[in-house]
């Protein structure tokens, strides 16, 4: 009985092991519900984030430039933050429009030969 559980800065005693175990549990609990609203959070921001990027890009096109005013650095640094989202997605789209053009490209060619192939079969 000379145990003793410290709970908010408030020492209390413990009587026997369970209730060492259900503190043990309600702060696993407490932990998981936190991480879960982290999670959440987190996730929230990123389709914010995401969401300004892709109207910024749809707006200004993929050429914005960062409007920075050392006045208001939080203010300056979301917008370099959008800004290089944009940026980013200008290059995705790039990559994947050069990418797709070479798929293309090279469909066409299998197709041309797959023709022929089956052309000459057929004589």
């Amino acid at each position: 009985m000379g145990n003793s559980l410290r709970l908010f800065g408030i020492k209390q005693s413990v009587r026997a092991t369970g209730e060492w175990e259900i503190a043990k549990v309600t702060g696993i609990d407490l932990q998981s519900i936190f991480s879960g609203f982290l999670k959440l959070a987190l996730l929230a921001g990123a389709a914010l984030y995401t969401g300004l990027v892709l109207v910024s890009y749809r707006n200004d096109g993929p050429r914005v430039c960062p409007r920075i005013d050392w006045r208001d650095p939080a203010h300056s640094a979301g917008h370099w933050a959008v800004w290089l989202g944009v940026e980013t997605l200008a290059l995705a789209v790039r990559v994947a429009t050069s990418i797709y053009g070479m798929l293309s490209e090279a469909s066409a060619e299998v197709g041309d030969w797959f023709l022929s192939r089956r052309h000459d079969e057929l004589q």
